[in-house]
Order: C-alpha cells, then sequence, then structure tokens
C-alpha cells in the first residue's frame, strides 16, 4: 500500500503546485543548501526520481510524520 504524501513542487515548469510523493520509496530528504536562495528548500530523493519542494526540512518532516 502506498504512503503519499504532499508537498509543493519548487521545480519548473510546474513550480507551486502540489505534488504526491510516495514516501515508501523516497531513500532520504536533505536540506538543499544550494537551492535555499532562489527559496527551494527540501530535496527528497529516491532512486527513480528526485524533487525539490518549497517545504523547508522542518515542516517536510512533519508531513512524513502525518504531523502537519
Amino acid at each position: 500500500m502506498a504512503n503519499f504524501k504532499t508537498f509543493t513542487n519548487a521545480s519548473a515548469p510546474y513550480e507551486g503546485k502540489k505534488i504526491a510523493i510516495d514516501m515508501d520509496r523516497v531513500a532520504c530528504y536533505f536540506e538543499d543548501v544550494l537551492k535555499a536562495d532562489e527559496g527551494k528548500h527540501t530535496t527528497i530523493w529516491s532512486k527513480e526520481n528526485t524533487w525539490t519542494v518549497q517545504e523547508n526540512f522542518n515542516d517536510v518532516v512533519k508531513i512524513t510524520k502525518g504531523e502537519k
């Protein structure tokens, strides 16, 4: 059973749109200091894909735990 969580996409051409990511397939997520100046905060990584989201690292943690 998939474990989808919703984030805000930070990558063009879908910047600002909601994106659902299956967290069961995610290997890690990290605060992306190289993109932080662009307002792009966190990268979520899986073997199949990489997403940059607008939520900060702490919010990503809360979303993955179902706290937000």
